[in-house]
């Protein structure tokens, strides 16, 4: 998949990883329809956007409302045409530990990380079911197991990583493709690189967006990135659930 003039669906598009997504695409002739909650930074993307040579729709809405995100998806339809790629990108949350958190930002956090996914993936898959087209992932090294300070955020990851590992099965005879996308720690707005021990783990935004559009572009069905991140989270999958515990907890108490 070329990603030049295309009609493209960047959710959680105001700030991070999809801005700079959007930004980046802006720049090949591409239809970009750009959501998030925050309209002011989504008019300010905009004009970035039609600077660079795009156009560009931006619509402000809550992806944890279903029936929005529905809205989204018809406007960007009756602008553009139908929408070749969906880049699922709305999500993130503060390090949360469990005993000290409570129910509502537990479930906040599934809602902000998992309700947000499964309100566009349902209906893009109704969308491109006959056409064909891309959705992609923006999912987290965090989702391949429990993490100290992000059980609710790897839960809700590993939940996404699983419902859509379940749509490359049960949709593999339709013409759409499936791209699920980890990056490890990036210096967005939204990262605490305080609770990073090891600041040579981080890897800068346009580093990420290259990656990512990559494996959008080569139809991947996983990429998890850096390799510095990639290669640990493999092994650690690899070990006894009481070994790699262990290890977690001494790495928790080192950091």
């Amino acid at each position: 998949m070329k990603l030049h003039q295309k009609t493209i669906l960047i959710t959680g598009a105001s700030s991070g990883l999809g801005r700079a997504m959007a930004v980046e695409l802006s720049r090949q002739g591409n239809r970009l329809v750009v959501t998030a909650r925050r309209e002011a930074l989504l008019l300010e993307l905009a004009r970035e956007i039609e600077a660079n040579g795009g156009r560009c729709l931006p619509i402000a809405a809550d992806a944890t409302d279903g029936a929005a995100c529905q809205g989204v998806i018809d406007a960007a339809i009756a602008a553009f045409g139908p929408i070749d790629l969906a880049v699922l990108n709305a999500g993130g949350t503060p390090a949360q530990r469990m005993g000290a958190t409570s129910v509502e930002a537990v479930l906040g956090t599934m809602r902000t990380n998992y309700d947000t996914l499964v309100n566009y993936l349902c209906p893009m898959i109704d969308h491109m079911r006959e056409r064909g087209g891309t959705i992609a992932y923006t999912c987290s090294p965090a989702g391949a197991f429990g993490l100290p300070k992000s059980g609710p955020y790897s839960a809700a990851k590993s939940a996404g990583r699983v419902l859509f590992d379940t749509c490359r099965i049960e949709l593999a005879d339709t013409p759409i493709r499936f791209v699920a996308t980890y990056p490890g720690f990036t210096y967005t707005e939204g990262l605490a690189d305080a609770e990073v021990p090891i600041k040579a783990l981080i890897i800068q935004k346009d580093r990420a967006v290259r990656e990512m559009l990559r494996a959008i572009e080569r139809g991947w069905a996983h990429h998890m990135f850096p390799r510095r991140i990639r290669w640990p989270v493999m092994l650690a999958r690899l070990l006894p659930e009481p070994v790699r515990r262990r290890v977690l907890q001494l790495a928790e108490r080192l950091g």
